[in-house]
């Protein structure tokens, strides 16, 4: 399942800022100190968590400051909901291109999920050619056994796509 966008802008301010926290004033300090891409990100996750107006009082005075006036008074006057005001935004603005970013990730998700059910079922056509039971295919490619089971009767939340075809690869080597 793909992630909210309030978690992936949390992600997106862990690591541009470097900060393993989910604080407004860290991250702030953080971006004002040597991240100013993080400021964007901020700004959207600060109005997801409900503390845009503590954020505007903590960017009065810094350079921030004007970027975050204009974004939300912006939004506020068109009356939207973020994710729809962000989408209206013209192309290669940096707000829009977070939200772009994040659909991006959300969507490769889902193709990844419907991927892996073909790769499910090419993975149990192995085993039966190789002549290999489930629990030899876990051994030889060190797989955790219940989450290779479940993956093989179809769960394709229990194993990556990565993971799926280096076990694959791995096993037709044999």
């Amino acid at each position: 399942m793909a992630c909210s966008f309030r978690y992936f802008l949390l992600k997106r301010c862990q690591g541009l800022t470097g900060l393993n926290t989910t604080s407004t004033k860290k991250f702030f300090a953080a971006a004002e100190d040597a991240h100013p891409e993080a400021f964007a990100p901020l700004l959207l996750l600060a109005i997801c968590d409900g503390r845009e107006e503590y954020l505007l009082r903590r960017a009065e005075g810094t350079k921030a400051a004007e970027m975050f006036d204009e974004f939300v008074e912006h939004w506020h006057a068109s009356g939207r909901p973020l994710e729809v005001y962000l989408g209206m935004l013209p192309d290669g603005d940096p707000f829009k291109t977070i939200l772009v970013e994040w659909r991006t990730d959300s969507s490769r998700i889902e193709v990844d999920r419907k991927i892996l059910k073909y790769v499910s079922t090419a993975f149990g056509d192995l085993l039966a050619d190789k002549n290999m039971t489930r629990a030899e295919a876990c051994r030889v490619t060190r797989l955790n056994k219940g989450n290779f089971y479940a993956f093989l009767k179809g769960d394709t939340s229990k194993m990556s796509r990565k993971t799926a075809m280096n076990a694959y690869r791995e096993i037709a080597a044999l």
